[in-house]
């Protein structure tokens, strides 16, 4: 921004009051243009390492860790009508970094546009809390490992516990329906790992942005019909009534076909396990005004508190509910829904009631 003579900002003389009001905190004037440094007071200079009246000879480019920090500062001055905060990393003369929190005004200073800036070094409080944040992630971690351990070892054990009554013949050589059922009890486990193995991949993959997402178009009707079709027999075994509706017969999505899929029969499942025979589960989807298109399964089901559904969202997350205690469920069935809509830009809303069941919706976005 050149000087011109509209220039309206605050003056030598203004200027001059701010400065012996704030002399215990850190203030510096610097050129607009060449980031000179025009004035620093004592406590700026503390800042920085160096006596006023060297760090006078200086510009301030010296010390930005990354340049461009100051270009997108004079741009939120400009935006702002001359005033702006932001958060600035600075390299002390002795070589530390420190990061500041300022407040800069576009300024008038001895005939030069410039820039008055106050200080405050907040080095210390960000250090405090990346250090709360990871000891929260290590903690997670640790969480997630004494609990991904206990879901695989569970399997295992039943894998190799079956197989060893098979192979060691423990009921003799000719009880081969016994060892029938036991083949199917290993088959079950192993199904059952594989699926956790698979869950647990696809959170690994999402956090770590290596998810791909195949996206197509195709007719969300047939595809909750489809899924509908695959839980049938989980429906009747539980003796519940299971409705589709769809608005529109050619309602058309474009995302991922099987994730999409991945996401429905998961909350299905839900719906399913945690409704007393005799209930109803509905799977709709609708085209919304703003042209997002929603996925809804609804239930009569045991329902969920706020505490409760906080942590059904975690990972390997347990109600702690006797009604809700399913032995083949991994704990990880809504986090993967979850992260699965957000990887396609969408979002997972859920309401519940103890008592009166759930309503989960998948909302994916309007197309682009």
């Amino acid at each position: 921004m050149a000087f011109n003579e509209t220039f309206s900002g605050p003056a030598d003389e203004e200027i001059s009051r701010s400065l012996r009001s704030l002399s215990f905190v850190p203030v510096t004037i610097t050129a607009w243009d060449t980031g000179a440094l025009l004035h620093a007071n004592k406590a700026a200079a503390t800042l920085i390492g160096l006596a006023a009246e060297e760090l006078e000879r200086r510009s301030i480019l010296d010390f930005y860790v990354d340049p461009q920090q100051r270009a997108a500062l004079l741009s939120a001055i400009d935006a702002g009508a001359g005033i702006a905060e932001g958060e600035l990393q600075l390299r002390r003369a002795d070589g530390r970094e420190i990061w500041l929190k300022v407040a800069a005004q576009r300024v008038l200073y001895r005939g030069q546009l410039s820039i008055l800036k106050i200080n405050h070094d907040i080095t210390d409080y960000l250090d405090s809390r990346r250090e709360r944040a990871a000891e929260a992630a290590s903690r997670a971690k640790s969480t997630f490992l004494a609990n991904m351990s206990h879901e695989l070892r569970s399997p295992l054990n039943a894998i190799l516990g079956f197989s060893e009554v098979i192979s060691g013949l423990h009921f003799g050589r000719d009880q081969i329906d016994k060892y029938a059922e036991y083949g199917g009890y290993i088959h079950q486990a192993g199904t059952h790992l594989l699926a956790l193995m698979d869950d647990i991949l696809d959170l690994a993959k999402v956090e770590a942005g290596k998810l791909e997402l195949q996206h197509a178009r195709f007719d969300l009707v047939e595809l909750l019909d489809e899924s509908a079709r695959m839980m049938r027999p989980m429906v009747d075994g539980r003796g519940l009534k299971l409705q589709v509706y769809g608005t529109a017969s050619n309602l058309v999505l474009t995302a991922d076909r099987r994730r999409t899929k991945q996401m429905i029969v998961n909350l299905l499942s839900n719906a399913i396990k945690f409704t007393h025979p005799g209930g109803k589960v509905e799977l709709t989807a609708q085209l919304m005004p703003d042209q997002a298109i929603a996925v809804t399964i609804s239930d009569t089901g045991i329902g969920m508190t706020e505490e409760q559904l906080a942590v059904a969202l975690q990972p390997f997350g347990r109600i702690a509910n006797p009604a809700a205690d399913d032995p083949t469920g991994s704990g990880l069935g809504l986090p993967i829904v979850r992260t699965l809509i957000e990887a396609h830009g969408g979002r997972l809303q859920i309401r519940s009631e103890p008592n009166r069941g759930t309503v989960a919706r998948l909302v994916f976005p309007p197309p682009a």
